[in-house]
């Protein structure tokens, strides 16, 4: 293969000279554009300077994120705020360490039980475990059988071939990861942390056949998996988008041009997002979703922004006036859309889950970045590049041989839509229904570590837990009980009825849910108590949920008119917690982000029944990805390609994030299709050719785009975050169906069905603002007359 340099175009001599256009016409963006690229050398040493500062705050920054969240004004929130006042040590971080035996062997014989006594003291001299921070559980078995107790936990399984033991720090995880930040690309044995030194610890005891996992807070803070292909998504994801925008463009400066926006634009949104991180809490997802966001949205607009720019090239117009003429068309059209992104973003700040609220000002981050990025640094490359965007040629690049737009394969496609209304309606609408089907039995829960990577020592942990324990010991649940003016001394009868209702020390089942449950244990002062309670199911499950709200009736019934003040606590509360509190505010967010996206709409193409038409399409697509998530993470349908070895529940608040990120991003291409269809109708007034124009001549940039962000998407499927593959996923599968099905099929079959009405518009409403997002009308007439004198004269001039 060879890359051929484009020769020099001869000047014809009898061939016009476009009009430069006026200050005026090109407008606030326009001049902007045109100022940046005569003066491209200094914006793009300032754009290095802000490279520089980013890459330092990406690298002064990492580890500073964390997976700890709160959701204010629950009960789950209320116990974790007790907790910390009346039971400090009890945030303190912990491990837990399972040992196993294979079958024949159990744990208690005397070789088996000295080899835990040793690992067991190993651990504890290990730095930071805190004094007497770890019991021997064979030994606190044997004391509790000796002591005749009842119903109270037990550390050894039935067939003592599994026992474990908890691992108590002497500082909280957030201080320990200010000591030992996680390094996502080295596996955890590589360099300091406190798993590693409880492995090491572990490791320099010859147990024989005993072998020990760790699992717990510990595992899952710094034993995250490590691959390549998850350590470099968002390298793989500019490599795709390299190669299609390469096949698009047919150039090495028309491909560079947008990976160098893009590439520059999510560094630095990265580190400003890592910045914010330092001052509040930010969840280790949202540098992956800011990443992938700004890599998919920069190298959308800057592919619209340069195809525009390559057109006014070619038309003839000087360098720094095309640079103009393609920010104050494109570049204003992907201003519009990416704050049309980052407002529904920001739409996530009516959710009260600062979790939520900063995953979407991260990526309200992004996208902003990259509107910056596309109006700023991305003409100054137009400056730098020159008439060289179309230099260095590919072979294999697509080629547009049809110069006539209706006659080309997208042409005829819209037509046959557009002839076939009712069956193209019909018959789309129904494949987006039958995908959307599974998103009604979406289970919502958190994925726990058994759907991790099978060789990571917590979900070996876990798994072991599960079959020695039962599912509940994976699931404990927290009571937190305070009584003002009690003593260590009144304090257990004052929480008798309490521990009654709990079913502390009564066998599996007195209490439904209940496997079994420990306490009072006070604290220091003795005004205060907690309960620890074991349920018979997971912490997905929906008897766990059951058990959770009956605990909290009956806790309440039962401190009714006391002083006693009582909640249910733990992780497994919190998250059902966080689900409820998700589910509630969902219709809030999706009404504000479809209201707001249907005036903006309204307001840009005064029109009711298009904005309307693209309100129920998106919502119908969005489902359908919604469905397509569903049955692959949740019913496992081909989950393998996804990385999954096993099904798992849908993070409740993944679908709110991917909502607002979907129907932002779709709005992308409703603009710039409807927008051309616009054109189309202001000059022709035929519904059906204003139609099929509009495709045929966006059809090619919408697929290339699209298939630029599902590349980009599916990248980060890579990385082994439940969080981020679902999002990654999911967002692939709906830019595919709205490019497709909505775009090319049901855009065209329903706007046949309305013809001229599509366009009506009340007079009652003639005093809303007209957005223009397509340059001035000054501007577009420019551009036209320029169109028609080129035209004329290429009519006029001989052929030879």
């Amino acid at each position: 293969m060879k890359l051929h340099r484009r020769p020099k175009a001869a000047v014809e001599p009898n061939r016009p000279v476009p009009t430069p256009p006026t200050g005026e016409q090109l407008g606030g963006l326009g001049r902007i554009g045109r100022f940046v690229a005569k003066r491209h050398r200094w914006v793009a040493l300032l754009w290095l300077v802000i490279i520089v500062a980013a890459g330092y705050l990406n690298v002064a920054f990492a580890g500073k994120t964390s997976d700890s969240f709160s959701v204010p004004g629950t009960n789950s929130q209320a116990a974790y705020d007790l907790l910390n006042e009346k039971f400090p040590s009890q945030n303190a971080a912990t491990a837990n360490l399972v040992f196993w035996v294979p079958q024949g062997q159990v744990l208690t014989s005397p070789q088996n039980a000295a080899s835990v006594a040793s690992i067991v003291a190993a651990v504890q001299k290990v730095d930071g475990v805190a004094p007497n921070g770890v019991l021997d559980p064979i030994l606190a078995s044997a004391q509790a059988v000796k002591l005749g107790l009842g119903n109270i936990p037990t550390f050894l399984s039935p067939d003592s071939q599994i026992a474990y033991t908890s691992v108590t720090f002497s500082d909280t995880v957030v201080a320990l990861m200010g000591e030992f930040p996680p390094n996502g690309e080295k596996v955890a044995t590589a360099y300091p942390n406190p798993y590693n030194e409880l492995q090491s610890a572990i490791s320099s005891v010859n147990a024989g056949p005993v072998e020990v996992k760790i699992g717990g807070a510990i595992a899952d803070t710094w034993n995250q998996p490590v691959s390549w292909w998850g350590s470099h998504a968002d390298e793989v994801g500019l490599g795709l988008g390299a190669i299609l925008l390469l096949v698009a463009f047919g150039s090495i400066f028309g491909m560079a041009i947008p990976i160098s926006t893009a590439l520059f634009g999510a560094i630095t949104a990265g580190g400003l997002v890592l910045l914010l991180a330092d001052f509040i809490t930010v969840s280790s997802a949202a540098p992956k979703v800011t990443l992938m966001i700004a890599i998919g949205v920069g190298l959308d607009y800057s592919l619209l922004i340069v195809t525009r720019y390559r057109q006014f090239l070619k038309d003839g117009y000087q360098v720094n006036d095309a640079v103009g003429m393609a920010l104050a068309t494109a570049g204003k059209a992907a201003m519009f859309a990416g704050i049309t992104v980052a407002i529904a973003l920001l739409g996530l700040l009516l959710v009260p889950i600062p979790l939520v609220r900063t995953l979407g000002v991260a990526a309200a981050i992004g996208v902003g970045v990259m509107i910056l990025a596309a109006l700023t640094l991305l003409p100054a490359l137009f400056g730098l590049a020159g008439h060289k965007i179309d230099s260095f040629r590919f072979p294999f690049a697509f080629k547009d041989t049809s110069a006539d737009p209706e006659s080309s394969f997208w042409g005829k496609f819209a037509t046959r839509m557009s002839k076939r209304p009712w069956t193209a309606l019909v018959v789309g609408t129904i494949v987006l229904l039958i995908c959307a089907i599974p998103f009604l039995s979406i289970d919502f829960g958190m994925p726990d570590d058994s759907s991790m990577p099978t060789n990571l020592s917590q979900q070996q942990a876990f798994v072991l837990m599960n079959e020695g324990f039962g599912q509940g010991v994976n699931a404990p649940l927290i009571v937190v009980a305070s009584v003002p003016g009690a003593t260590a001394a009144t304090l257990p009868a004052t929480l008798q009825p309490l521990t009654t209702e709990l079913g502390v020390g009564k066998p599996a089942g007195t209490v439904p849910g209940v496997q079994y449950a420990v306490g009072p244990i006070p604290n220091a002062a003795g005004d205060a108590a907690i309960y620890q309670v074991i349920p018979s199911s997971g912490p997905n499950s929906n008897e766990t949920q059951t058990l959770v709200s009956n605990l909290r009736k009956g806790i309440k019934a039962e401190t009714a008119g006391t002083n006693i003040e009582a909640y249910v606590g733990g992780t497994t509360a919190t998250l059902i917690d966080l689900t409820a509190l998700v589910v509630k505010y969902l219709p809030y967010v999706v009404g504000a982000v479809v209201l707001g996206a249907f005036i903006l709409l309204v307001m840009v193409f005064r029109s009711i029944l298009v904005p309307l038409k693209a309100a129920l399409m998106n919502l119908i697509s969005i489902a359908a990805a919604y469905g397509i998530v569903v049955a692959v993470f949740q019913w496992g349908w081909a989950k393998e390609l996804v990385g999954l070895h096993t099904t798992i529940p849908i993070v409740s608040f993944v679908p709110l994030i991917m909502f607002v990120i979907l129907f932002g991003l779709s709005m992308d291409y409703e603009v710039f299709l409807m927008s051309r269809i616009r054109e189309e109708w202001d000059t022709f007034h035929e519904p059906r050719k204003s139609v099929v124009l509009g495709v045929a001549n966006t059809a090619r940039v919408i697929t290339t785009a699209a298939l630029i962000m599902i590349a980009v998407f599916f990248s980060f499927v890579t990385i082994q975050n439940p969080t981020v593959q679902v999002l990654g996923f999911g967002m692939a599968v709906a830019v595919l169906l709205d490019s497709t099905i909505v775009r090319m099929v049901l855009v065209p079959a329903i706007m046949e069905l309305f013809g001229k009405a599509a366009w009506w518009f009340p007079k009652w409403l003639e005093w809303l603002p007209k957005l223009n997002i397509e340059g001035s009308p000054e501007l577009l007439d420019a551009e036209k007359a320029n169109e028609k004198a080129m035209a004329a004269a290429s009519a006029s001039t001989p052929s030879e």
